[in-house]
């Protein structure tokens, strides 16, 4: 359930952002958005589109939940869409096909489909392109969101590898090679803990231990409108789950950092504000080696430097 979850909300594999478009619209026809992707939906409210959003995913957590929800990857509530009057419907396929009744729809009722992809910090880009060009030309919102991935110089100083976290029980669900979150870390000049494997893997506690990650990040969505927790947040045993079972040297270092963002999971450009979160607090690490650990404790184990 967490991994179809992870994939719902970070959503895409593949970038294809293609419209079809049956028919001419006129620049005073109102614009009505069935948003079926909550990275489309998040894009849009950061274009400051929202408000175009008539039908949305049933899983988004960007817009008010008074907005209708229209469908997942599962499947579309056709009825319920029509009822909506959508002009546009984006939605995000993975690698399947866009639905051939979703098509056939299309033509009859005359509104265009667009399908994105956000697995990748450029699929990313390349959908807040399309969509800002659609909706809200010259926003300026993509620039951003470029200048945000833009790749930074590696960090000098050695923090260790970074290990991006889920879920911590039963399994230890990580972000790994080819997810935009792992790509976050690279791209701020850090070296991720895992280099091989899968966007989303499961590992066991003793996986992580053998990784021995100099940093773990974990990413825990707060419920919007509630104040964070990150700054100075400090894990409890049922935070860490099975790594609370050993002495992994990160925990035990406290360099264990908390990321609860409520977009935190899906790949938007909200994500802008992951990154300066993340920019600023792992530059305020101090390196593997140095006589105190982050918070100011004595680190016995720690060599000169």
């Amino acid at each position: 359930m967490r991994f179809v979850f992870y994939f719902i909300t970070l959503l895409g594999l593949l970038l294809g952002c293609a419209d079809d478009a049956p028919r001419e619209r006129t620049r005073s026809e109102v614009v009505r958005i069935a948003a079926i992707s909550p990275a489309a939906a998040n894009i849009l409210v950061g274009l400051e589109r929202g408000h175009l959003i008539v039908g949305r995913h049933n899983y988004d957590s960007a817009l008010d939940q008074s907005v209708p929800p229209v469908g997942d990857q599962s499947g579309i509530d056709y009825e319920k869409l029509i009822s909506l009057k959508p002009t546009h419907v984006i939605v995000q396929t993975e690698s399947q096909n866009i639905p051939t009744r979703l098509r056939e729809l299309a033509q009859s009722s005359g509104f265009g489909i667009t399908d994105i992809s956000t697995l990748s910090l450029d699929d990313i880009l390349d959908s807040a392109k399309a969509l800002e060009s659609e909706f809200a030309p010259g926003a300026g919102h993509s620039e951003r969101f470029a200048e945000a991935i833009r790749q930074r110089e590696p960090v000098t100083k050695d923090v260790g590898g970074v290990l991006v976290v889920m879920y911590s029980s039963p399994t230890v669900d990580v972000l790994g090679p080819g997810s935009a979150h792992q790509q976050i870390i690279e791209r701020l000049g850090y070296t991720p803990a895992i280099t091989k494997g899968k966007p989303y893997m499961p590992l066991g506690a003793e996986d992580v231990l053998a990784i021995d990650p100099g940093v773990i990040v974990f990413i825990r969505p707060r419920q919007p409108g509630t104040p964070t927790l990150a700054d100075g947040w400090v894990p409890t045993n049922e935070d860490l789950g099975v790594l609370a079972k050993l002495d992994i040297p990160a925990v035990r270092r406290g360099r264990v950092l908390l990321v609860d963002d409520p977009q935190a999971l899906t790949s938007g450009t909200s994500l802008i504000r992951v990154i300066e979160d993340l920019e600023r607090r792992l530059g305020g690490l101090s390196p593997l080696g140095s006589q105190h650990n982050d918070n100011d404790q004595h680190n016995a184990e720690a060599g000169p430097g």
